[in-house]
């Protein structure tokens, strides 16, 4: 249907049976598209050589007739600088120009890939631009929040948003779909150490785990490194009893800062990871060609079988922390060295002419960690 679009006729526009359009008289191009539960979209027809493609230009009454037919507009003259086949055409596409422009300069763009790869390529991977809407944003973290937690799925949605702010900067995009989506849960700032009886008693549930994740928990506890990089060890990382974590993998306040990080294993780690099984590259994994990613089922499966509770994965690397710079009756390790163990940065000015890898201090700090474990065996 074509018509010369106003304010009363698109308000008196009522939905159907099956969806339908309504062609706009004086933009070329300009649609109206009413859905079967009466969802007002604006689109536009873009002609690039011999295609043709749709671009969204929003909703109505949100984005009235006058506004649609300026945005039409816009979008035509802007038309040279998208391109088929060239511009982004699925959220997909964002992601890859979005990781090809800000990876490099984001502390944080090693959460922004992990949430992409384990939440939301499968999920919105393959929905087109000029589809993407709310209630995709709204799927996600509904998705999330079922098979993880409210607080994790919040974090998806909080580090994947920027990514559409960008899209919009770029032009790529009219406007950010995501944009007033709540996270819901925020996490709060913890300081919660377990207690030694805890710490024990978690130990000794992880070998009522099978492989991968009763041994993953026992080198996460003994090597007090972040949870990512444990979870995505690779074996061409191990070098006899040295794991060096790549700098790709590191965070930093500026991604071009970051630098590898040696781990150098205790006995017992390195008797740990020696009994491994070798199902691909990745030295916990349940694919052989993927590595694994631990959330909140295997956490409440461990805190059942310990008696324990209120604890995060986290929670076991600050812990780890205090072990080792306490020592209690295991020994204690110099708090500076604790600090190279976690992969801290040195921000001093003796930094900048100490280039020492403290390997033999940073052993002999978790060889103190591991006999934390020791009387629980």
């Amino acid at each position: 249907m074509k018509t010369r679009l106003n304010e009363k006729k698109a308000g008196e526009l009522k939905p159907a049976e099956a969806g339908y359009e309504v062609r706009d008289e004086i933009v070329r191009g300009l649609i109206l598209r009413v859905g079967k539960k009466g969802q007002k979209v604006w689109e536009v027809v873009l002609q690039v050589g011999k295609r043709r493609h749709r671009q969204r230009l929003g909703t109505y009454p949100a984005v009235s007739v006058k506004d649609a037919r300026k945005r039409a507009e816009a979008a035509k003259e802007s038309i040279t600088s998208f391109r088929a086949g060239d511009g982004p055409k699925t959220v997909s596409d964002i992601f890859e120009a979005y990781k090809a422009a800000r990876s490099g300069e984001m502390r944080t763009w090693h959460d922004v890939q992990s949430v992409w790869d384990i939440w939301a390529r499968d999920r919105v991977g393959h929905v087109r631009v000029m589809d993407l809407n709310a209630h995709h944003g709204l799927d996600l973290r509904g998705h999330v929040a079922k098979n993880s937690s409210a607080l994790r799925a919040g974090a998806v949605i909080r580090y994947l948003r920027p990514m559409f702010h960008w899209a919009v900067d770029e032009q790529i995009i009219e406007a950010n779909p995501w944009a007033g989506l709540k996270v819901g849960v925020k996490a709060q700032s913890r300081d919660r150490v377990l207690s030694e009886s805890e710490w024990q008693s978690i130990w000794i549930a992880t070998f009522q785990l099978q492989y991968p994740f009763g041994p993953f928990i026992r080198t996460l506890m003994l090597t007090a490194q972040r949870l990512n990089n444990v979870a995505h060890m690779r074996w061409d990382e191990i070098q006899d009893d040295l794991w060096t974590v790549p700098r790709e993998k590191m965070k930093a306040t500026k991604t071009s800062k970051a630098q590898a990080h040696e781990v150098p294993f205790s006995k017992a780690v390195s008797d740990l990871i020696a009994n491994q099984p070798h199902k691909g590259p990745f030295v916990f994994t349940t694919t052989g060609d993927k590595p694994i990613h631990p959330g909140s089922k295997i956490k409440a499966k461990l805190q059942h079988l310990s008696g324990t509770n209120d604890w995060r994965f986290h929670d076991i690397r600050r812990t780890a922390a205090t072990l080792m710079t306490t020592g209690y009756a295991y020994g204690k390790a110099n708090r500076f060295i604790v600090e190279r163990v976690l992969g801290h940065a040195d921000t001093s000015v003796t930094a900048i002419y100490d280039r020492a890898n403290y390997r033999s201090e940073k052993r002999d700090a978790l060889e103190v960690l591991a006999k934390s474990v020791q009387t629980a065996l």
